[in-house]
């Protein structure tokens, strides 16, 4: 059996090794000797079955965590640094075992902290393992290797970085602080590497850190926590090392060191440039993070004027963006040169997702810079895609601003060649016609490039103008642009007679240039030769060379067969254009190439009438001695002397009487060309026609002569002339009309006069048997005091009827009625039947006339041949008739007889009747000339009720 000899003082082994060794070696010779008695029995060796035991024994102890009983196997018998079967030293197992002392113990006796199990760990990876921070630290004291790296991979130090707190604590003395990994890393380089501040601080302190040491790839701690660009918690990290006094070369330290040592985040560098520019512009996410959490202004502008979301754009981070935007970043600031972010030039393949999320945060596409460009301008100048551009227009982006030197968008797209760009532009309605400073337009460029030129030529684009209100067709033909060109435009619908703000065409400027090719293509397509612009001036007279040109300006081009077979609105054609303008040296030519002579206008009118129009008489002659009709007439059958009367071209009159033409020819209306000029007041041509021997008693077609026209006009001064020439003064007309009769309903007194003086009746009648002076009262009382002068208002018609039973026969107003007797009409002359005025107004019921005539005095009891008399008859219709004739002047006048309208109501008995005209202020006590009051007469014919009134 074998021999143990304990020992319990592991301290005195460690002290006094020799002694130790003398024991087990007396331990061991006794074991022998022993052995060597029980020989015979055939015992197995001692000391291999003792080495055995002991082992199998040990480990089974240490694997069952019973350390105080394994221990004296470790004071001789077992080494220290003895495997078992997997290779773990006890060390390992006291790792495992979680028991800092029994690994206190084993590193006491020599162990060696870093022996490898076969899974190539060393004790510390156990205890990292399990996060076991005593018996870490016990490992990390012994100098166990922190950084020693397993099959996993992950050192302790790794391990303890990650798990923080105490087990990082326990694994720190100046040892681990220092120890490098094969990187040449220290632990703190590694938490800088996690981004673990919490880990950083627990590490800066447990002891002197050297800041300064680099790993093998020349980095320090800083440097591994600023290239972590995009971790809020390598910013932190970095934050604690600065802090701490570490520095770096690393440019993010030059804006970050600063902020952090002097907790102001708004601080500058001397470029003017604050942390936010700098991270943002380098879109460094994690950092960005930690300064917005700082009190940070998100505004912040540098030397230039950028803000950092300026920055951001310009490096086109999306999420920096968003980041910045969330924390209230201004959108629409603008820095000193007046960009906005959407003015900044973000890397291509981000530009349409930075765009967007500007836009969305409300960015407004239409700011300037101090260039005056919008960002469209921009866009365009770097020639984004059509996607990008498309997005700035339908955000509202002005398609037609223009920057300092006077362009716009579109301006720079046709300059710069930015082909893909154009339909947009051309979609949203782009100026094609926007002149820059200098007066060029995006159209004047493309018209050197055909590519450019066929994109800008579209259905809508040819209906533009520019400020002048030139079209598209207009510049084409002062650029003198190729035919095929100006074809490819007209084809797509352009309006080949739009003018200009001076009334041109686009025929007019080919016309003044000269410009055949281009203007036979205009005349094919419809252009209106006859189109005048604001000077009066058409193609067709610009075609002619103008007052002191030669012969060699005539634009001949211009005259062909279709030219001269035009028409205007009106019908006119080049040749009466050619009249109009007198130019006769050119009117041969114009009917040599087949312009007709006798084309009538929509009025009739040949171009002989053009010219007598325009009093033009060498142009007259010059059409007649070209074969134009002398004779022509227009639709209304006027001859070419009427028109110089309606023209009072009187050269032109003159010219066509001496040629020949009839000087009394009538129009369809009948009226000669003498009618006209009185009608039309063309007294020198009236005189002219007077003095050729014009017919003074010729009719038109109603019957009127030329003196009646000048009553139907009021041209006294032409009547004068006229009857001082011979011309009767008294004409009929075909209705029986005199000049009174029209002068009267025309109410012109000064006409009535003359044609008074000169015999005329005021009781003349038409053929509807109507007289002037019953015109006269349907026109004003002043015509009827014109006409009934002294001598003619006792005069009576044909029936015997007075002015005044003419005026009540008319019905004429009661003022007419009252003008009529303050000219002193007699009340009491009688018609044809006897009767006065008064007799006809009953007769008429007309009963406020006969109050009017009753109160002007007119006889109530003068019978007519009928034998009955006013008041007779206005008493026999009682009611308003008797109120009427009695309820003024007349109710006490007396008959023949003396008697008074009350004898009569007493005659008849009616005592509704004496009521009534005693209320009126009848007098009850006349007597007649019999002596008897109406009483009387009531009592005489028996009527007793009568007589009581009247009594």
């Amino acid at each position: 059996m074998s021999i143990l000899i304990p020992v319990d003082d592991h301290i005195m082994m460690s002290k006094r090794p020799i002694f130790a060794a003398l024991v087990c070696g007396a331990g061991l010779l006794i074991g022998i000797l022993g052995g060597c008695k029980s020989q015979p029995q055939a015992a197995p060796v001692p000391v291999t079955a003792a080495k055995v035991v002991v082992e199998d024994d040990v480990w089974t102890l240490l694997a069952r965590g019973e350390s105080e009983k394994a221990r004296p196997y470790f004071m001789g018998e077992v080494d220290v640094n003895a495997t078992d079967s997997l290779g773990r030293t006890p060390l390992h197992i006291a790792a495992e075992n979680r028991d800092p002392t029994l690994a206190s113990f084993f590193i006491a006796l020599g162990a060696n902290p870093n022996a490898l199990d076969r899974q190539e760990r060393i004790a510390l990876d156990i205890s990292a393992e399990k996060i076991d921070p005593p018996t870490a630290k016990v490992l990390a004291s012994g100098g166990s290797d922190i950084h020693h790296s397993p099959k996993n991979g992950i050192s302790p130090a790794r391990v303890a970085v990650r798990a923080g707190g105490a087990f990082l604590e326990s694994i720190l003395n100046p040892s681990t602080l220092a120890r490098i990994d094969s990187g040449g890393r220290t632990i703190l380089h590694i938490a800088a590497d996690a981004g673990s501040a919490s880990a950083v601080d627990i590490i800066l302190k447990a002891g002197k850190n050297d800041l300064a040491k680099k790993d093998n790839q020349g980095k320090t701690a800083l440097d591994i926590a600023l290239e972590q660009t995009n971790s809020k918690t390598h910013a932190e990290a970095a934050e604690r090392l600065i802090l701490a006094g570490a520095v770096s070369d690393n440019p993010l330290y030059t804006y970050f060191a600063p902020a952090v040592r002097s907790s102001n985040y708004n601080i500058r560098s001397a470029d003017g440039m604050a942390p936010l520019h700098y991270i943002a512009r380098e879109g460094y996410m994690g950092y960005l993070a930690f300064v917005l959490d700082k009190p940070v202004n998100v505004n912040i502008k540098n030397a230039s004027g950028a803000t950092p979301l300026h920055e951001a754009a310009r490096s086109g981070n999306v999420q920096v963006i968003e980041a910045l935007l969330n924390k209230g970043a201004e959108v629409n600031a603008q820095d000193a040169k007046g960009n906005s972010v959407l003015h900044i030039a973000s890397p291509p393949e981000t530009h349409q997702s930075a765009i967007n999320l500007f836009l969305t945060w409300g960015a407004n596409p239409n700011l300037r810079d101090e260039h005056g460009d919008s960002p469209l301008h921009i866009v365009i100048i770097l020639n984004r895609s059509p996607e990008i551009v498309g997005t700035l227009l339908s955000a509202g982006a002005d398609v037609n601003t223009r920057n300092i030197e006077g362009k716009t968008p579109l301006y720079l797209a046709v300059e710069e060649e930015r082909l893909s760009a154009l339909p947009l532009l051309l979609a949203y309605r782009s100026d094609i016609f926007a002149a820059d400073n200098n007066g060029v337009t995006p159209f004047d460029i493309a018209l050197t490039d055909r590519n450019t030129l066929y994109i800008l030529i579209t259905d809508e684009t040819v209906l533009q103008n520019d400020s002048q209100g030139n079209t598209m067709l207009h510049a084409a033909i002062r650029q003198r642009a190729d035919t095929d060109v100006v074809a490819y435009i007209l084809d797509r619908r352009a309006m080949v007679n739009a003018r200009n703000k001076e009334g041109d065409t686009s025929l007019h400027l080919a016309v003044a240039m000269n410009e055949q090719a281009s203007g036979e293509i205009l005349l094919s397509r419809g252009a209106d030769v006859f189109a005048p612009n604001a000077k009066g001036e058409s193609p067709l007279y610009l075609t002619f060379p103008q007052s002191g040109g030669s012969d060699s300006e005539l634009r001949r081009w211009m005259l062909t067969p279709q030219t001269l077979a035009a028409r205007d609105g009106l019908g006119n054609t080049a040749l009466h254009y050619a009249a109009m303008w007198q130019i006769d040296r050119w009117i041969p030519l114009l009917i040599q190439l087949g312009a007709a002579t006798e084309a009538a206008n929509a009025t009739g009118e040949t171009p002989l009438f053009t010219a007598v129009k325009h009093n033009a008489p060498n142009t007259i002659r010059t059409l007649v001695a070209n074969g134009a009709r002398l004779d022509g007439r227009d639709t209304l059958g006027n001859t070419g002397l009427h028109a110089a009367v309606r023209w009072n071209a009187r050269r032109a009159a003159e010219t066509l009487i001496d040629m020949g033409l009839d000087i009394n020819a009538h129009a369809l209306n009948g009226k000669t060309p003498l009618h006209d000029s009185i009608r039309l007041g063309m007294t020198d041509i009236e005189a002219l026609l007077l003095a050729r021997g014009a017919d003074l008693e010729v009719r038109d077609a109603e019957g009127n002569t030329p003196f009646i026209e000048a009553v139907l006009v009021g041209f006294p001064g032409a009547m004068e002339r006229l009857v001082e020439r011979g011309a009767d003064p008294n004409p009929r007309n075909f209705r029986g009309d005199t000049a009174l009769h029209m002068a009267a309903a025309a109410d012109r007194a000064d006409i009535s006069v003359l044609l008074l003086n000169w015999g005329a009746s005021i009781h003349a009648r038409n053929s509807q048997g109507r007289t002037p002076y019953q015109n006269a009262l349907l026109a004003s009382p002043a015509a009827v005091r014109t006409l009934l002068t002294k001598d003619r208002l006792y005069s009576s018609d044909d029936n015997g009827s007075s002015p005044l039973h003419i005026a009540i026969q008319e019905k004429v107003p009661l003022s007419m009625i009252r003008t009529i007797l303050e000219l002193g009409a007699r009340t009491s002359a009688l018609d044809s039947e006897g009767r006065t005025p008064l007799r006809l107004a009953v007769d008429m019921n007309d009963w406020d006339t006969v109050k009017i005539l009753a109160d002007s005095g007119s006889d109530v009891y003068l019978t007519a041949r009928d034998g009955k008399c006013p008041a007779e008859l206005a008493l026999a219709r009682g009611g308003d008739a008797t109120r009427a004739m009695f309820s003024g002047r007349a109710i006490n006048s007396r008959d023949a007889s003396g008697n008074t309208v009350l004898h009569y109501a007493a005659q008849y008995g009616n005592t509704n009747l004496i009521s009534q005209l005693i209320e009126m202020g009848a007098n009850k006590g006349i007597k007649n000339i019999a002596a008897e009051s109406p009483a009387d007469i009531a009592e005489r014919w028996r009527h007793p009720d009568a007589a009581a009134l009247l009594n």
